[in-house]
């Protein structure tokens, strides 16, 4: 069922579940509004639920956290609100958890640890509250965490470390007390490293230098200090670096006067 981009108004249908074996649900850049039914929990065979850009309100229901097959569930540019219901922690194959720029509130809840399979989750432009949780260390298999604006507090929890496979990891704007550099010298594959306004103090790690893959980097408006290394001059493949607004001594190294940096 993909009707996305169709100018559809109204509401969305609980008449789907007539429609037990379906498999997708793709409703996205419409304008619906009103709330995601709770009965759409009875359609267990669903894979992909894509709803972004509508105007729906309202919380998720925890009913859908009965459909164990799901593999993406895509929520973004919508007016949905409340805590993320427990529930969701049972979908064991959910692969993309993508929930930017609604108004959700409250903590990442603990039974999302169980969500083992997550390749993407995206929280940015939310309202959430609390920590980063520690249990971010189980999602070993995620490739992007995008996390810009969310409400969510400081440190960085140092399983990060854990996250080998993140090509792009982006949290900003981290309420909280200031907390030294996360330990990111495993994440060897990165492509795109923000860590804007995240209360980071101590100074930049040698190692990004052997982080070859690295083509953006933003740490900017941080309490970073000391030298910016110089091994940040062997990254042949960066084409965005801030490190504005921080605290940084000593000379420049050369090789920013390359003409190739932005």
């Amino acid at each position: 069922s993909a009707l996305k981009s169709q100018n559809l108004s109204g509401t969305l249908p609980t008449e789907l579940v007539k429609l037990p074996y379906l498999q997708e649900i793709d409703l996205a850049n419409n304008y619906l509004n009103g709330t995601i039914p709770p009965q759409w929990g009875s359609m267990i065979n669903l894979v992909n639920i894509s709803l972004l850009g509508n105007r729906l309100t309202g919380p998720i229901p925890k009913e859908l956290g009965k459909i164990t097959n799901l593999q993406k569930l895509i929520l973004k540019f919508n007016q949905l609100s409340g805590n993320l219901p427990p529930e969701l922690g049972n979908l064991h194959q959910l692969e993309r958890l993508i929930l930017s720029s609604n108004y959700f509130t409250g903590n990442l809840p603990a039974t999302y640890a169980k969500l083992t399979k997550l390749k993407q989750i995206r929280l940015c432009d939310n309202q959430f509250s609390g920590p980063i949780p520690d249990f971010i260390q189980s999602w070993t298999s995620l490739d992007r965490m995008v996390m810009q604006g969310s409400g969510l507090s400081g440190p960085i929890p140092s399983g990060i470390s854990y996250l080998k496979n993140l090509t792009d990891l982006r949290i900003t704007d981290l309420k909280g007390p200031d907390s030294p550099f996360p330990q990111l010298i495993n994440l060897t594959v990165v492509d795109t490293l923000v860590l804007r306004s995240c209360n980071l103090i101590g100074t930049v790690p040698e190692y990004f230098g052997n982080i070859t893959t690295l083509r953006s980097l933003d740490l900017s408006y941080n309490k970073l200090s000391g030298q910016i290394p110089n091994t940040l001059g062997v990254l042949e493949d960066i084409n965005l670096l801030y490190l504005t607004g921080n605290l940084f001594t000593g000379p420049l190294p050369n090789w920013i006067a390359r003409p190739d940096y932005t």
